[in-house]
């Protein structure tokens, strides 16, 4: 059974995403852009609860990776849409980090 402890370092992880999105937020200077950042918080919040309920629910795992997906999809929509450059390390910090959440959950799962 997968529990909390195998998926410690996908926590963790997501914890930095939050982090990175935290920053970039604070010094975004398109306003337009805070909805879909909101959005990006409320799509991890999402992701974290799945992960939580992996190894007690069964569909837990799935759900959290289609979560983590649309996470991608949405820092993507904001990465391509940012005008500057000093701002791409957030990104690359935020896509890092739901790769290491998708590697860890896939380990503890079993999956691939």
């Amino acid at each position: 059974m997968t529990t909390n402890i195998t998926l410690k370092p996908a926590f963790e992880a997501l914890k930095e995403v939050e982090a990175a999105l935290a920053n970039l937020e604070s010094k975004c200077c398109r306003p337009e852009r805070s909805p879909r950042m909101k959005a990006l918080a409320d799509t991890l919040d999402a992701a974290r609860a799945e992960l939580e309920r992996v190894g007690r629910e069964d569909h837990a795992s799935g759900e959290a990776l289609a979560r983590l997906a649309d996470a991608g999809a949405q820092i993507g929509w904001l990465q391509v849409g940012c005008c500057a450059p000093s701002r791409l390390p957030h990104y690359h910090t935020m896509l890092g980090g739901l790769t290491k959440t998708q590697r860890t959950l896939a380990k503890a799962t079993g999956g691939h």
